[in-house]
């Protein structure tokens, strides 16, 4: 009832206003109906007499940074406590683009050096850790498709593992390359007779030359594993041939 009378109030006081004499002297004021807009995005804001259009003050893009350099690539370079093949997968993309790229200036460099010989032996650490960390990752994408150990219950997947051994063994010859490349770095900035302050980096490389660090024999160690569970997958397929496709009763 209330609401009823809310609303007969309110259209009498319409009625009043439409008829009023007062109202009805008055002058009408034209009102644009334009659909443009009336926003100048670009106007001129004056700051210290300088005038300066307002767009200018906005970015367009923020946190934008393309990287250029070496070592802005190797700065991209990060592995999560737990990864998975497509981060590994991004680090080699980036490892592999950054070796294309010239270094930064040497004043930007990652650690201080004072001369040539010591921008030189820079260089070369920094090729030879990059070159590790390609290896690196090719293998740890490697052990996702290698199994350390071999039970007999695995068999009854010996299709897939058939297939999953083949992708690993090609990682691990993937890897190999970058390692020799490594090793050749590490012998050419043994030659300079300066310690940069590199810190693991430097490590890496007096182990790398001494054999304390060899990934050609752990490489080669892997493989030869690998061989012996392809055999023994082998070995079973061929005594049960119909166990060569995929095992989908076992899958949950």
């Amino acid at each position: 009832m209330q609401r009823r009378i809310r609303h007969i109030t309110r259209a009498w006081i319409l009625v009043f206003l439409l008829f009023s004499p007062t109202l009805q002297n008055l002058n009408p004021i034209p009102v644009s109906i334009s659909t443009e807009p009336d926003l100048d995005y670009n106007y001129e804001y004056e700051k210290h007499g300088v005038y300066t259009k307002f767009s200018d003050w906005v970015p367009y893009k923020l946190h934008k940074w393309e990287p250029k350099f070496l070592e802005d690539y190797y700065e991209m370079y990060g592995l999560k406590l737990h990864y998975k093949e497509n981060e590994l997968r991004r680090n080699i993309f980036f490892l592999k683009a950054g070796l294309q790229k010239r270094f930064r200036h040497p004043r930007n460099a990652l650690c201080r050096v004072t001369n040539e010989e010591e921008y030189h032996k820079y260089r070369l650490l920094i090729f030879m850790h990059m070159n590790l960390q390609i290896m690196r990752s090719y293998m740890r994408i490697a052990s996702q498709f290698d199994k350390r150990h071999l039970y007999f219950y695995n068999l009854d997947f010996a299709h897939e593992l058939k297939q999953s051994f083949e992708v690993a063994d090609s990682f691990y010859k993937e890897a190999i390359p970058y390692w020799e490349a490594s090793r050749k770095y590490a012998d050419q900035a043994s030659e300079i007779d300066y310690d940069l302050d590199l810190g693991t980096i430097e490590t890496e490389r007096y182990e790398i030359i001494t054999g304390k660090l060899d990934f050609g024999q752990i490489i080669s160690d892997h493989r030869e594993r690998l061989t012996k569970k392809r055999e023994t997958v082998g070995a079973y397929l061929a005594k049960y041939p119909e166990a060569d496709k995929p095992n989908l009763d076992q899958i949950p």
